[in-house]
């Protein structure tokens, strides 16, 4: 997390982290910049998937895939609050498919699959069930899910 926070304050984005290393006092500070729009981006553990209660976010990106299926509806409902729609996005490693399948079975859906432009090169197909040497590619390549639309 800290090394995606650096990279986006280097590539000049307004954001401010929030995750179990900050103060009560300093987390309601990043929440009350994120709600009231001065900070546009908010980079977090999951000590905020729960329990958030703003209704303006729109945009979920998750850069791993949570350990709990629960955590992941928590997580992506962020983005459908008070009637409104949103997106989310689950950055997916080969090694992280089998668990991103629970958290299908959990949804009992699919979730759609983003096609990875061909400038980035080979990649993993989704494919849970295969065993960890096959999907070719490079093991560690998050591949993202399409976006999954959110509302009511």
């Amino acid at each position: 997390m800290k090394q995606l926070a650096a990279a986006l304050h280097r590539a000049k984005f307004n954001i401010a982290e929030i995750h179990s290393d900050l103060e009560q006092d300093q987390r309601i500070d990043v929440l009350n910049g994120f709600a009231s729009g001065r900070i546009p981006v908010m980079v977090a553990t999951d000590v905020l998937s729960r329990g958030i209660d703003i209704d303006t976010i729109d945009l979920v990106i998750n850069y791993d895939v949570p350990h709990d299926g629960e955590d992941y509806v928590h997580r992506i409902g962020r983005t459908a609050r008070a009637a409104a729609d949103g997106t989310a996005y689950t950055f997916v490693s080969v090694k992280e498919q089998r668990k991103f399948l629970a958290i299908e079975k959990l949804l009992g859906k699919p979730v759609p699959k983003a096609t990875i432009p061909e400038e980035f090169g080979e990649t993993p197909g989704f494919n849970p069930t295969a065993g960890s040497r096959e999907g070719g590619g490079n093991k560690n390549f998050k591949r993202p899910m399409r976006p999954q639309r959110n509302g009511r």
